[in-house]
């Protein structure tokens, strides 16, 4: 069985590594966790301010020689494990994240971090540029969806930097946004049932070209016509869900959720 590829870009610019430690805002009494370390390019920065670095690395031989490199310093914790199934309750119980996400799980370990966001201070994380056009997207751009909304329920973003392809090697196919990802003390809307939320999320946009009395046939019963309009909770059907704020999905699930049978 051939191996899965662990999508391994370096980065290899060091003044951008710089800049990204720089922007992370990593102060001396910080607790890091740094996600695919890779060849220490980002670790080496991080250890001269953190008074903790935990790297997370899957791949054995580079944590050979990761800590051939930096197993001498006290700072330095490595971690080998996979970051998406990784218990991150046992990284501390307040920590900043730091990392150049493998491409081909990057969305799934932002969610799993998500998941534990009561531990984390941030995220500062490198992604594909098109997945951070999804994650800041606005109401009424083609790149919002179900993740943009997922993510801006639970965390403010703030966009940081851009990276071109070639400061990595082997050079990736696209280009690389910076993103800093701090989780909400609660939620930016308030829902009365987070499941029913993101149902709602999830089915409005199924099929982004279909308008919401399409995507939400499962609710008909509570539609209601006014002036030839199909409407729930207030909100014109005709429109898709790529229109909505999170206080319109709000409005739909907790309307949803008040009057389900």
């Amino acid at each position: 069985m051939k191996k899965r590829p662990l999508g391994q870009n370096f980065l290899t610019d060091l003044p951008i590594a710089q800049e990204i430690v720089r922007l992370a805002g990593i102060s001396p009494g910080d607790a890091v966790l740094e996600i695919g370390p890779g060849k220490g390019i980002l670790t080496q920065y991080l250890l001269k301010t953190a008074s903790s670095l935990a790297a997370l690395e899957i791949d054995k031989k580079l944590c050979r020689e990761l800590e051939r490199k930096f197993g001498g310093q006290a700072n330095f914790h490595l971690i080998e494990a996979d970051a998406a199934k990784f218990d991150y309750s046992s990284a501390g119980s307040r920590f900043k994240v730091v990392s150049n996400l493998p491409y081909y799980a990057a969305t799934h370990i932002v969610k799993r971090l998500i998941d534990y966001r009561s531990r984390i201070a941030d995220m500062t994380v490198m992604l594909q540029k098109e997945v951070v056009d999804r994650v800041v997207a606005r109401p009424g751009q083609k790149e919002y969806g179900s993740l943009t909304v997922y993510i801006q329920f639970h965390c403010q973003v703030e966009r940081l930097l851009e990276i071109q392809k070639n400061a990595f090697s082997p050079p990736p196919k696209i280009d690389s946004s910076l993103i800093k990802l701090t989780p909400r003390p609660a939620p930016e809307v308030k829902v009365d049932d987070q499941n029913t939320f993101f149902k709602v999320v999830n089915a409005a946009f199924l099929h982004k070209r279909k308008m919401l009395k399409n995507n939400l046939k499962i609710w008909e019963n509570q539609f209601q016509q006014d002036n030839n309009k199909i409407r729930l909770a207030g909100i014109d059907l005709s429109r898709r869900g790529e229109t909505l704020t999170l206080q319109d999905f709000a409005t739909l699930s907790n309307h949803i959720h008040t009057h389900h049978d």
